[in-house]
């Protein structure tokens, strides 16, 4: 408890990273003995572990109404219909890879899901999924402490970068899309990404709600169309961490780094 208090995200990494790894071992260990369903459990399980600890962490601090404070940003939803527009654009940049990659003598994608069945997945991908899963920790706990001290851009990467090493195991299971050879391009996607969430974020008065869904919207595509592919699926996963790495250097531009935003201030721990 001491060191929660004298060192809250230390704590929160250190914890994380143990007890979501713990998990996913036997994906690693075992990649193609575990039953489907012991491994999905498992996958979601560990998913979920940043959430989970984002409002524990914020309960043994900040107590109720902390937790308060914290759930109702998952509510924030009356924010501009711009930012949910931003949100569109920004998962269409993998689309737009594939796009390139065609043009490029790429293979074409096999989408074999219906349009219920993308609506469903993806509302699954939100919970039990890892938007919710996840955001409540990378961007409810740790973004507010981190941009307390340090500008939005210096948070963002740090973040990204912390964010991106978690998912190591799940490129180390042979899973034929997550080749370990794509990890270091994926964590370069990831810190992009980082750098969009906090623009977001900041600009919405921290809102959770937008960053979930963002999550959840920049993932399907992926899932659903570069994934299937396999190895195919290299030359448009790159074209669009490419794509990634150019957006967010256009949002620092436009927005400034200290805060991610001309407008609005740096969302701090309150």
């Amino acid at each position: 408890q001491c060191l929660v208090r004298r060192h809250p995200l230390i704590a929160f990494y250190v914890l994380t990273y143990a007890i979501t790894w713990t998990l996913w071992a036997p994906l690693v260990i075992f990649p193609d003995q575990l039953p489907g369903l012991l491994a999905f459990v498992l996958l979601a399980l560990g998913s979920n572990v940043p959430s989970v600890l984002g409002v524990l962490f914020v309960a043994h601090l900040r107590g109720r109404s902390g937790v308060v404070t914290l759930l109702r940003r998952l509510l924030h939803a009356r924010i501009g219909l711009r930012w949910y527009l931003a949100v569109l654009a920004l998962s269409m940049l993998a689309p737009l890879a594939i796009g390139v990659s065609i043009l490029f003598g790429g293979a074409t994608p096999v989408v074999g899901m219906t349009i219920l069945s993308v609506l469903a997945f993806f509302l699954f991908s939100i919970f039990p999924g890892s938007a919710l899963g996840e955001e409540l920790g990378w961007r409810g706990f740790v973004l507010p402490r981190l941009q307390t001290r340090q500008s939005a851009l210096k948070a963002s990467l740090v973040i990204g970068i912390l964010w991106g090493s978690w998912h190591l195991p799940l490129w180390l299971t042979g899973n034929e899309s997550h080749p370990i050879s794509l990890f270091v391009p994926f964590v370069i996607a990831v810190i992009a990404l980082s750098v969009m969430y906090t623009w977001l974020y900041n600009n919405t008065g921290g809102s959770l709600f937008l960053v979930v869904l963002f999550h959840a919207a920049s993932n399907l595509p992926i899932t659903v169309l570069i994934s299937p592919m396999g190895s195919r699926g290299a030359q448009p996963f790159l074209i669009y961490v490419a794509l990634m790495v150019v957006a967010a250097a256009a949002i620092v531009i436009a927005s400034g780094a200290e805060h991610l935003s001309r407008t609005a201030h740096r969302q701090i721990e309150q």
